[in-house]
């Protein structure tokens, strides 16, 4: 049978954690590289393709040299930029399903299907506790400077933060803590070692896109990405990660616009060197209390694994080996 046929019918490993679903008695570093090259290209590729479309929008519209206060884009320049991002969703799950043969969909989680019960209770219970965080760090901690807006960019932006913002989230986490978390497991055997590569790596590269010079910044982006792929793994799925990623982007942006503040004062617009602060490590240290009251929750039964009867023959066996190799 040709490898290509082969892999195209790849099932889903059974009794193994989201992480571990992409690991074999192969390593296939090469291939994971290529997957991470894959992403980085699409991501920036469709950031160039969408802020040229975004352009000539502003062009045709005559906004061209405009600015939305405090960040460099205009309205349309920012609803494009959050467009091409949530572009990953769709990109993530082709590189998975054409460079290792196993299905798109197993990015939503380990029941290969996004988990309406989970995605429900992180809403109700974690959102509250984020937006009260938000609250006080921006007005106690990090006060918001005042910013000039046009009342028409208010309203565009509050529908494009609404409608487009949770999709920008949900797009980094399924590159990064779904198929980058995966592919970087999957370079070892053991499955200490494979978590504990997974979560680093996947945490390195969601960092290096943000194109931050700040120390503070790099150590809040490097604590975003522990602390989602150790979530990701114990909830075994992207929805819990993708709702506190959302949480945070649409209501930073929403808390600007409700009080027409500069929004390069505390959404991450501005990554240059001196832009942080030692105060980037209380939402760092939220995120470290969260995860470790759903490690906590999760204690007795663990992670959440795939379903036994996924398939227990085949292609799928060296993965679900991976367990017990330490």
């Amino acid at each position: 049978m040709h490898p290509t046929a082969e892999r195209s019918r790849r099932p889903v490993p059974p009794d193994v954690p989201y992480h571990l679903v992409l690991a074999g008695e192969k390593r296939r570093v090469g291939r994971g590289i290529l997957a991470i090259v894959l992403l980085y290209a699409g991501l920036f590729g469709s950031g160039l393709a969408f802020a040229w479309l975004g352009d000539e929008v502003d062009r045709r519209l005559g906004r061209a040299g405009d600015v939305t206060a405090g960040t460099g884009l205009t309205p349309v320049g920012m609803a494009v930029t959050l467009a091409s991002v949530a572009l990953m969703i769709p990109w993530s799950m082709l590189i998975q399903r054409g460079l290792y043969g196993v299905r798109g969909s197993s990015l939503h989680s380990v029941a290969s299907v996004f988990r309406l019960a989970v995605f429900g209770r992180a809403v109700l219970f974690l959102v509250p506790v984020w937006a009260v965080y938000l609250a006080v760090f921006y007005t106690v901690l990090v006060p918001y400077q005042p910013g000039e807006w046009a009342a028409g960019d208010v309203l565009f932006l509050f529908a494009a933060t609404i409608v487009l913002a949770p999709l920008q989230s949900a797009g980094e986490e399924y590159g990064f803590r779904g198929l980058l978390f995966r592919v970087a497991a999957s370079w070892s055997r053991g499955p200490r070692t494979a978590l504990t590569l997974g979560v680093v790596v996947s945490a390195v590269l969601f960092a290096v896109p943000h194109l931050a010079t700040d120390v503070w910044l790099n150590v809040y982006y490097l604590g975003l990405g522990l602390s989602f792929a150790l979530i990701t793994w114990r909830t075994g799925g992207i929805e819990t990660s993708s709702v506190l990623h959302a949480a945070n982007n649409v209501l930073v942006i929403l808390l600007v616009l409700a009080l027409w503040a500069d929004l390069s004062t505390g959404a991450g617009m501005d990554r240059s060197a001196g832009a942080g602060s030692a105060v980037l490590l209380v939402p760092c240290a939220l995120l470290a209390a969260i995860t470790a009251v759903i490690w906590y929750r999760t204690r007795r039964r663990g992670p959440s694994l795939t379903p036994p009867d996924a398939a227990a023959s085949g292609p799928s066996t060296p993965a679900a080996r991976v367990l017990t190799a330490e």
